[in-house]
């Protein structure tokens, strides 16, 4: 329902600009635009009150200012808009609100404040459900956990999140799959996880007044091991290398192997790749440019799932000191 509204108004901001003259040439009459008039409450609800007028037709026209009091006879300025139509949100739902506007033109030249309107934005309709949820299972050097990001609601009465977890599909988003809250947009799952076992998310936005979005599709994912290593071993002194040799996970995955030149950044190298073998070691070919022998280079391995650009499961960080035999 609140879609639809922000349709109306972009509509109606459309449909004025169109409809304006743009002078090239503007010229100071010396006398104040007229009074901004048929003032109404297009919409009012939601923590939110929308305004719109009849256009000023002065050639020197420049802007709109709004004002707004909680009392009929006391106003302070809360915007200014060249359009004929303005936006107040983050209000309370119970507070009566008055409004008047005036008009002003290129040399600052204000018009008498406009006729009063008034409206209580009580709390309508439930939030939209969140947009561009996405879920990431993640074992970073040994800490696991899910998280979970979403982009923020447009509703300015949205106050937080609630973030539903199941092991089965399916599942009902309500007080017994309820994992936890957040005012932000994403939220990090540290509970007790187990490997290679898929785990469902959900989310509802929540405003103010408590109200509920409906639930967002489910997603799922799964917490993998970090590959073992079997060359060269950490802290290892090597002659050369010509490959990697990793132990592959019991499921068919995608690996990355990033070599650094130091321990902090400066990756010099890496490969991504898919595998299907299981319990079964991997050679990755390691193909740099160039190698300085007498000094330590720096490893990791991480894994992928779901497509995710972010890694599902990472390494701590390894070392290899190359040995001067290799020159």
């Amino acid at each position: 329902m609140k879609y639809k509204i922000f349709i109306v108004l972009f509509l109606s901001i459309l449909f004025n600009r169109c409809g304006r003259q743009e002078n090239i040439v503007q010229v100071d009459d010396g006398i104040p635009p007229a009074v901004p008039t048929h003032i109404s409450i297009l919409f009012a609800g939601d923590g939110e009150v929308v305004l719109k007028w009849k256009p000023n037709s002065e050639s020197d026209f420049d802007k709109y200012k709004i004002y707004r009091g909680i009392v009929s006879n006391a106003f302070d300025l809360v915007g200014e808009t060249r359009n004929n139509i303005f936006i107040d949100d983050s209000l309370s739902y119970d507070q009566k609100y008055f409004y008047r506007i005036s008009a002003v033109d290129l040399s600052g030249q204000e018009s008498s404040l406009s006729v009063i309107v008034s409206a209580t934005p009580i709390n309508k309709y439930p939030p939209s459900s969140p947009r561009g949820f996405q879920i990431n299972a993640r074992n970073w050097e040994g800490k696991k956990s899910f998280y979970l990001s979403w982009f923020k609601n447009k509703e300015s009465d949205v106050a937080g999140y609630k973030i539903y977890k199941s092991k089965q599909p399916g599942f009902t988003a309500d007080i017994n799959s309820f994992v936890g809250s957040t005012t932000g947009r994403d939220f990090n799952d540290t509970s007790t996880f187990t490997f290679y076992k898929d785990y469902y998310y959900r989310i509802k936005a929540v405003d103010k007044g408590g109200l509920e979005s409906k639930a967002t599709n489910e997603l799922k994912d799964q917490i993998l091991e970090i590959p073992e290593i079997v060359f060269p071993l950490d802290n290892s002194q090597i002659s050369q290398i010509n490959n990697f040799i990793i132990k592959a996970l019991p499921l068919p995955a995608q690996y990355k192997i990033i070599v650094q030149t130091n321990e902090f950044f400066d990756e010099f190298w890496s490969t991504q790749f898919n595998s299907k073998k299981t319990t079964d070691t991997l050679q990755v070919p390691f193909t740099p440019i160039f190698l300085n022998a007498g000094i330590y280079y720096y490893w990791r391995v991480a894994t992928f799932t779901n497509g995710n650009s972010s890694p599902n499961s990472v390494s701590k960080l390894y070392k290899f000191f190359l040995t001067s035999e290799y020159l």
